[in-house]
């Protein structure tokens, strides 16, 4: 999957972006892990999400996980 442009988290704006992501939104982490958001409670500091490919230190595949912002390598749609 290639990185949204839409939602590029990168940059000085990149942890405002990161606390309005979408339900739905896929994303990749830093340890290699896909996750889907399925959970934001708009604060800025979480959000909870479902694994769909696992990665190096992630749960299992369909099991949710409350991520930050900083282990998120990029949105990817």
């Amino acid at each position: 999957m290639e990185a949204s442009k839409q939602y590029d988290i990168t940059g000085i704006h990149g942890a405002e972006i990161f606390r309005d992501l979408p339900l739905g939104l896929k994303l990749r982490m830093i340890d290699g892990a896909l996750v889907e958001i399925v959970g934001n409670p708009h604060d800025g500091a979480v959000l909870v999400v479902r694994v769909i490919e696992p990665g190096e230190r992630s749960p299992a595949v369909g099991e949710e996980d409350t991520i930050f912002f900083a282990d998120v390598k990029e949105v990817v749609g």
